[in-house]
């Protein structure tokens, strides 16, 4: 008879699969610890996949396979790309190829992605399921066609359906039958090959606050991340020295996706458009810190004394993400203070006064438990997911 496979989306269960699994599935989905081993009891097996068949089934069993939350997962294929307009473009494209491959007893051409996302919505959530193949019409191709259109990418697939459910439903790979049935080895299950996002910045002290940051808010996304290390391989650490590297990675052609992330300050962006003016291929992309409303009326220290002013641009470097908290001390924001005048840009470039004192404070501010989101960090970080969207 054989054993069967399939992945469950808030308990709607899609790509069925006989004595084997979808590893690509897995690897754009979920990470090594996301594998559980778990005593579930026989009638909570679900009856869109078992019918009745566990209905009034005593004991228990053991449920082997992936478990996550739909926000995690739907953000795991948006750091890599996926997108409501990708998946929309995708949409267009699938259309044409199921027309032009006659897959379909009924046309496509006057439906719109949000139309197939609504219908999605629809049938998972009256957990409407059909097994006969049918494609007389959008209904019946969906819910006997994995809730998928013939012709659409895999990642558009998946996040169209992750993007139509609560971020608190779960989602599930249920190995379990496949893994018992001996068609899939234990170890084999539990290997998942995703890729790395390197991300190259100016120096370690930025390696080490958007790494621990990573860490720290978004626990689920810090694998898929790899910074240089400076230290074991004595890397230069400077503006200018970051335009070498990632210059160096396109000359040969690295096909590794690859974010180099300037400050936003004179020296960072100077140096930057050097980098800006130039082609290159699409998994590198080129980034700055973001500008910020904390920075627009900042106080500085200069020759001409004590002023607020817009520092984006001139100042900006990672402490200035660490939140006002980290940045204020005896009720007073510690201001910038300028360093050197750059002729060629015509601006000065400066930098926070009491660097170590803003450092230390914000290391001791992520060993707290209660911290969950720092603003101006935030932006910062989300420019990093968001790069290739």
């Amino acid at each position: 008879m054989g054993s069967f496979s399939q992945i469950t989306f808030a308990d709607y269960p899609v790509f069925d699969n006989k004595n084997w699994y979808y590893p690509e599935i897995i690897n754009s989905l979920f990470l090594p610890d996301d594998f559980i081993n778990e005593k579930r009891k026989y009638s909570t097996r679900n009856n869109l996949v078992w019918g009745d068949a566990y209905e009034n089934e005593k004991g228990t069993f053991e449920f082997k396979g992936y478990k996550q939350k739909v926000k995690v997962c739907r953000e795991r294929l948006e750091i890599f790309g996926a997108s409501y307009k990708k998946a929309k473009l995708d949409f267009q494209k699938a259309k044409k190829i199921s027309r032009q491959e006659g897959f379909n007893d009924f046309s496509l051409s006057s439906i719109t992605y949000d139309q197939y996302l609504a219908e999605i919505k629809s049938i998972v959530d009256s957990k409407e399921k059909t097994y006969d193949h049918l494609n007389i019409n959008l209904r019946e191709s969906l819910t006997s066609g994995e809730l998928g259109l013939y012709g659409l990418s895999l990642d558009s697939h998946l996040y169209s359906i992750l993007s139509v459910l609560s971020e608190s439903d779960i989602v599930e790979y249920d190995l379990t039958d496949v893994i018992n049935g001996g068609w899939v080895k234990i170890n084999e299950a539990k290997n998942v090959d995703y890729e790395k996002i390197i991300i190259l910045t100016e120096g370690k002290t930025d390696v080490e606050f958007i790494s621990n940051s990573i860490d720290k808010l978004y626990p689920h996304l810090k694998d898929y991340y790899h910074f240089i290390d400076f230290d074991e391989y004595k890397v230069e650490s400077s503006a200018s020295a970051l335009v070498k590297l990632v210059t160096s990675f396109a000359a040969a052609n690295v096909k590794h996706h690859i974010i180099a992330l300037f400050d936003n300050d004179t020296a960072g962006l100077k140096e930057m458009k050097k980098l800006v003016s130039k082609t290159f291929t699409p998994n590198i992309k080129i980034l700055r810190y973001p500008d910020i409303t904390l920075a627009k009326k900042y106080p500085t220290v200069g020759p001409t004394g004590k002023k607020n002013m817009n520092v984006n641009g001139l100042a900006c470097s990672i402490e200035m993400y660490f939140g006002v908290d980290v940045l204020t001390r005896n009720n007073e924001l510690i201001p910038i203070q300028w360093k050197g005048f750059d002729d060629k840009e015509k601006k000065y470039q400066g930098e926070i006064a009491d660097k170590n004192y803003v450092q230390d404070t914000f290391r001791n501010k992520l060993k707290k438990t209660e911290v969950t989101e720092i603003k101006e960090l935030t932006e910062l970080l989300n420019g990093i997911f968001n790069a290739y969207k």
